[in-house]
């Protein structure tokens, strides 16, 4: 299966700053047997939700597994702590945050019965600009499936005033 993924991170971790904190999560992803097809460009993004947190670095990859959706966050959530991320509360500053998005087969996908709870597409991936523009270098013409509109027409009608920048570095 084809998988759109986001990738963050506004802490160092064990393996160094940010920016090489999510090249190292690529490779653990990869170590999986997950083949990575294309990468988008990093951006610098304020914390969306938060207050008094670093800023993130922000990008997105398009990957190919065999991994059904429970179990390829399964692998997510173990990269996640390796990365040293302990605590899964919702707003807290991280190290590395591994989400799927979205699939190129207009995938809808809900399970929140088992001890992660996964929504695919992600429920917010419309409202985040976070999330689309790395998602529109890579994939602007998958559709949203439950809007049935593409990545380029939600990011051409957004209202956002997240502040992003692009990062010197590629992934």
């Amino acid at each position: 299966m084809i998988y759109a993924i986001g990738l963050g991170s506004n802490l160092n971790s064990r393996y160094g700053n940010q920016y090489q904190t999510l090249k190292k999560s690529i490779v653990c992803i990869k170590r999986n047997n997950i083949q990575v097809l294309k990468t988008s460009n990093i951006y610098i993004t304020q914390p969306v939700g938060m207050k008094g947190n670093n800023w993130f670095l922000n990008a997105a990859i398009i990957i190919s597994t065999q991994l059904k959706p429970y179990n390829l966050l399964r692998s997510f959530k173990k990269i996640e702590n390796e990365m040293g991320r302990n605590a899964y509360k919702p707003n807290t500053a991280r190290p590395c945050d591994l989400d799927i998005l979205m699939t190129n087969q207009n995938t809808i996908f809900d399970n929140q019965e088992n001890k992660y709870n996964i929504s695919i597409p992600h429920k917010k991936l419309h409202e985040r600009m976070f999330v689309l523009r790395p998602l529109m270098d890579i994939c602007p013409h998958w559709n949203h499936p439950l809007l049935n509109i593409s990545i380029k027409k939600i990011i051409s009608t957004s209202e956002s005033i997240e502040k992003i920048r692009i990062y010197r570095n590629k992934l």
